[in-house]
């Protein structure tokens, strides 16, 4: 029971805190953009919304997107 508590708390702190994971986009170019959290697709502008690695808010067209995979 103490185990299952403790574990408990850790998830619930980590999503408090913000433990969120990260994903590469590479691009056509093969150029890569590391994000925090899952970039979401935006059909109306038909581009990829995210938050950088440092924080800020970035967006790039779907046409230049080869891939995106979490580290």
């Amino acid at each position: 029971m103490k185990l299952f508590l403790s574990l408990l708390l850790v998830g619930l702190g980590c999503t408090a805190i913000g433990c969120s994971q990260h994903y590469n986009i590479t691009l056509s170019n093969n150029n890569m953009m590391s994000t925090r959290g899952k970039p979401k697709y935006d059909k109306a502008t038909d581009t990829y919304k995210f938050t950088d690695s440092m924080g800020r808010p970035g967006s790039v067209p779907a046409f230049r997107v080869k891939e995106i995979a979490p580290q």
